[in-house]
């Protein structure tokens, strides 16, 4: 009771932050500029100024065709405005003056498909300026972009683009105009170019006003289809693209796959489950149709409301309350306190009222028609959708803990709440910092005259609001199906066979099945000219996963048969730990005196030469053909069952692979240009957390994979072992990395990403091959006494430093060049 308390005030403690900040949110903290007396651009003045412009396109290694344009002008000292150009880029002057060599015909539109990594450089000198304005746009979808003085006009067919100069700029001289098309050859130029390379280069000089040179071409296959899939307007192939039946597979295929792991586990029990298998089994079975439910909402929901005649984007209530649905189940899956329940219910309740009232009457002062369109809208809206995203956040902690613990200890919920309430109100905070990076992207260039500037502002402002649930709600779901291995673990954790029975020393073929299933769930969702190819990548990763553990069931230590046709992994089963490491240990010390032996006079010591050989042989004929005493500890790994070596494998995997994902992260989105449109997106904050966790989960999914098979892999050492099941990460990776190079869409880093798997891997299964010989520990005065003794082989030793020598070097490379650029901005 007193718990509940104090989670309840603990969130009205952040409610009421929420509120505080809101009431100073657009209409308070951004009261409209005073408006400064208007001054001419004085084209008279511009006549002039030279300009050099030129539109390259990027096709290759990329997913969506690149355009950057480049304009650089130089304009008399003696024109009326020229030093309003070295005012800081924000002042209005500068705004005004910077409209009147670039802007469009009108004062009063946005450059919302512009996208500037810095603002235009200015440079004077006595009787100059110089202006260099370079931009950037992705061509996602086929639809008509500006991008300095360019007009771009995809079509299905063909693209063209087209010179549009600033309307102060019509008079200046053009000296030179370039069109680089990046690959493919102009179908068709006007007026014809002095200069070409190869029909993929067209350079104009000294165009004439109303001679705008414009051309035509025929983009690659693979950016085409992307566009094409994309376009809202090109049916049916948006339906089967990445935002529909191509995305929402991605859900589906990994549905249908828990469902099938957890089909053949079921088949495997002895007799009826026992209630806590029953409710494990369902939980698998729950999460798995929540994963294809809520992937084909997300994907198909658009489609849905296009047949009936509803338009999505009128206002949020179709996303709204698909997010307010999965935030309620969640809740209710994750198995709430009554009380807590309640709540989240009345709440539920309340906002679903307030958004059909708003569908059905219009009312101003709700929030779902138009965030800015009254003083109380902005901050009831934003406390609404704040408790609705903790709600969400709420439901998927209980969640998490219940597939992971499996009904065992929970975090106290007050911790729940606080945790759920901090991640709301953080990306709630990060959504309104977007919106004003995206605002001032897109508004650099607006008059900044009061009436239009705020109006315009307000309807950017309430577009983003609508936009907050439709991308919150995807990235919750990329984060539920990142959770998918947690609910396999959880899984076997309450099922497997070692509990009741006492030989088994690996896990059966049902569970391999299921960590095999573990192993390859939740991939990348990998994209093929517009359409997904994650049923190839899943498959080809099925086969490598099943050839590694069919190799390693052959040739693995504990799998050789002994005199009575017993796999050895039985036998020693029965076997205290103490007594296979004592065993190692003799034998060792055996072999260490046979060489002190050696090294002397054979003739005196003949006798206890014999002796030592005797008690070898003895040893090695009691154990299968090829298999050493010293081989045990290694192969039985540091735990005493599977199930143990496979939490140990995640621990450790998940901690060593913390400095991995930072790295990771950091180039391949801080470094790209992804982080430019993370930077601006709605759900930014929740997308850093899917990115953190899905590499977090695949060191840990690895370790608990080595762990878990460690007395079925190939290869008698940890390193060994490790570099086998990196081979099973590669294959799928690899067959990604050719057939996007070869189509010409982005590619991923594979040597770097391969590298950075194998490292983790490597010394996850060095610091396992060590704790198998802790017990050892109190013989050696120093930790490095016990690695060397522990690694007395030497194809191990230099295996394992190669690896990690050849995954830094590799690391550091792919840390120093950088990450792949990012996709376009998607809504």
């Amino acid at each position: 009771m007193i718990q509940l308390r104090r989670s309840a005030l603990i969130l009205l403690h952040a409610l009421l932050l929420a509120l505080s900040a809101a009431l100073a949110g657009p209409g308070a903290a951004h009261a409209a500029p005073q408006p400064v007396p208007a001054k001419s651009c004085r084209a008279d003045q511009l006549a002039g100024a030279t300009v050099n412009a030129t539109a390259e396109f990027k096709h290759r290694g990329h997913d969506n065709s690149m355009l950057t344009s480049t304009m650089d002008i130089t304009i008399p000292v003696a024109w009326e405005r020229a030093a309003d150009l070295l005012l800081d880029p924000r002042s209005i002057e500068y705004r005004d003056a910077l409209w009147c060599l670039v802007g469009k015909a009108k004062k009063s539109e946005t450059d919302w498909g512009e996208w500037r990594s810095r603002p235009p450089r200015v440079k004077a000198d006595e009787k100059n300026f110089a202006v260099h304005y370079e931009a950037v746009t992705w061509i996602s979808t086929l639809s008509e972009l500006r991008v300095g003085p360019w007009m771009l006009s995809p079509q299905k067919d063909k693209w063209l683009i087209r010179l549009m100069p600033p309307p102060n700029l019509a008079g200046a001289r053009w000296e030179k105009v370039n069109v680089r098309l990046g690959g493919p050859g102009a179908l068709s130029a006007r007026p014809a170019p002095v200069f070409g390379e190869g029909g993929t280069v067209l350079t104009w000089r000294h165009k004439q006003p109303g001679e705008d040179p414009e051309a035509t071409l025929h983009l690659p296959a693979a950016q085409q289809w992307n566009a094409v899939t994309a376009s809202p307007d090109e049916q049916p192939w948006e339906l089967l693209g990445v935002n529909g039946a191509s995305g929402a597979f991605w859900f589906i295929a990994t549905g249908l796959l828990l469902l099938a792991s957890g089909a053949r586990l079921r088949r495997s029990l002895i007799g009826k489950p026992m209630p806590q298998e029953a409710d494990s089994l369902n939980t698998l079975r729950s999460w798995a149709l929540l994963l294809m439910l809520f992937g084909l909402i997300i994907h198909m929901g658009d489609h849905a409301a296009r047949v009936l005649s509803w338009n999505p984007d009128d206002v949020p209530l179709p996303e709204l309350s698909a997010l307010l649905l999965l935030g309620v189940f969640l809740c209710f899956f994750g198995r709430l306190r009554t009380r807590l329940l309640i709540s989240v219910c009345a709440f539920s309740l309340l906002l679903l009222t307030l958004s059909v009232n708003a569908e059905l009457f219009k009312y101003s002062w709700l929030p779902m028609v138009g965030l800015s369109g009254s003083p109380g809208a902005s901050w009831v809206g934003l406390v609404l959708y704040v408790v609705l995203l903790a709600v969400c956040c709420l439901g998927l902690i209980a969640s998490g803990q219940r597939v992971l613990f499996a009904g065992g200890k929970r975090f106290p919920d007050w911790v729940m709440v606080s945790i759920a309430v901090t991640i709301s109100m953080a990306t709630s905070l990060w959504m309104y910092n977007a919106f004003e990076n995206s605002w001032e992207r897109i508004s650099w260039l607006l008059e900044p005259d009061g009436l239009f500037y705020e109006g315009a502002r307000d309807q950017w402002y309430d577009r983003y609001f609508w936009w907050f649930p439709r991308a919150t709600m995807r990235q919750l779901m990329n984060i539920i199906l990142f959770m998918a291995p947690l609910v396999v673990v959880g899984v076997l954790r309450v099922c497997r066979a070692e509990q009741y029975e006492k030989g088994s020393f690996t896990p059966n073929q049902a569970e391999k099945f299921i960590l095999i299933s573990l192993f390859v769930v939740a991939g990348p969702n990998v994209l093929y000219f517009g359409f997904s190819g994650y049923l190839l990548i899943l498959l080809l990763g099925l086969v490598a996963v099943w050839a590694v553990v069919a190799l390693g069931s052959s040739t693995s230590v504990l799998e050789q048969l002994t005199v009575d046709d017993a796999p050895l992994g039985k036998v020693i089963s029965r076997t205290d730990r103490s007594d296979v490491l004592r065993l190692a240990r003799h034998f060792r010390e055996l072999q260490s005196r046979l060489h002190r032996l050696g090294t002397a006079n054979p003739s005196d010591h003949s006798a206890t030469q014999e002796v030592i050989e005797a008690e070898i042989d003895r040893l090695d004929k009691a154990l299968p053909e090829g298999v050493r005493p010293t081989d045990l500890p290694f192969a039985c790994g540091p735990m005493a069952t599977w199930w143990s070596n496979a939490c140990r494998g995640a621990l450790v995997a998940s901690v060593v692979g913390l400095p991995a994902t930072g790295l990771l992260y950091w180039i391949y989105t801080v470094r790209s240009d992804r982080w430019v449109f993370i930077a601006e997106g709605p759900s930014g904050f929740l997308a850093i957390i899917a990115s953190l966790l899905r590499w977090q989960v695949v060191w840990g999914v690895g370790g608990f994979f080595l762990g878990a098979l460690w007395r079925d892999l190939p290869g008698r050492h940890g390193p060994t072992k490790a570099c086998w099941v990196t081979v099973a990460f590669a294959v799928p990776a690899l067959a990604d990395y050719v057939i996007s190079r070869f189509i010409g869409e982005t590619a991923p880093d594979l040597v770097g990403l391969i590298a950075t798997f194998a490292s983790v891997l490597t010394i996850t299964g060095f610091v396992m091959d060590v704790e198998s010989f802790r017990d050892e520990r109190r013989y050696w005065s120093t930790n490095a006494s016990l690695v060397a003794y522990v690694y007395q082989m030497r194809v191990a030793s230099v295996a394992f430093f190669l690896a990690q020598i050849v995954a830094l070097v590799t690391i550091w490379k792919a840390f120093k060049e950088g990450g792949p650029t990012g996709p376009p901005p998607g809504r």
